[in-house]
C-alpha cells in the first residue's frame, strides 16, 4: 500500500521556499550563478579574472551569505550580488510588508557597494497556476526593515565580516 502525504507550497515557510525562489530566478538567467549550487573554489578559479583583490576577499569571506552573483559584460562589466527574498501574491495579506534583512546582510551589502560591486533585491512573487513574476530593484532604494539575527549569521557565532 502506497500512502501520499500532500503538502502546500504555498502555505510554505522557511528555507526550502527560498532556495525554491532562488532556483526560479535562475531559470530566468543563464549567466547567474546561485552560490549554494556552485563550488565556491570554482568560481575564483573560473571568474577571479574579473574581480580585484578586494572583492575577490570580499566573496571567499560571505559566499555562503550572498544569494547569486552575476557579471554583466553588456556596456562595461558590472559585478552585481543578488539577495533573493520569496514572497507570496496571490494570498499575501499584507504585501506591501517591507522585505526583511538582518543586521548583517545590511551591513555587507553595504560593504559590498563600497568595493564596487552592485547589489540587486530580487523579490520571487509566486502567483497562482505555477506562474511567477521578479522584481528587481537597487538595494540602495529598496524599502526594507531590520530583522532578528538567524543563526547562520557570522555575528551571530561571534566573527565579523
Amino acid at each position: 500500500m502506497q500512502i501520499a502525504i500532500m503538502y502546500n507550497l504555498r502555505n510554505g515557510k522557511g528555507s526550502f521556499k527560498g532556495i525554491i525562489g532562488e532556483c526560479m530566478l535562475k531559470l530566468t538567467d543563464k549567466d547567474m550563478v546561485v552560490t549554494k549550487f556552485f563550488n565556491k573554489n570554482k568560481y575564483i578559479l573560473i571568474f577571479g579574472k574579473y574581480f580585484s583583490k578586494e572583492q575577490l576577499d570580499f566573496i571567499k569571506l560571505n559566499w555562503f551569505s550572498i544569494d547569486a552573483i552575476k557579471i554583466h559584460f553588456e556596456g562595461g562589466k558590472k559585478l552585481c550580488l543578488y539577495e533573493i527574498k520569496t514572497k507570496n501574491r496571490y494570498d499575501n495579506p499584507k504585501p506591501f510588508w517591507l522585505t526583511k534583512f538582518t543586521q548583517e546582510t545590511n551591513e555587507m551589502y553595504r560593504k559590498a557597494l563600497s568595493f564596487g560591486f552592485e547589489v540587486k533585491v530580487a523579490t520571487v512573487w509566486l502567483l497562482d497556476n505555477w506562474d511567477y513574476e521578479i522584481e528587481l530593484e537597487d538595494f540602495q532604494s529598496a524599502k526594507y526593515c531590520i530583522d532578528k539575527p538567524k543563526p547562520y549569521d557570522l555575528s551571530a557565532r561571534g566573527r565579523s565580516v
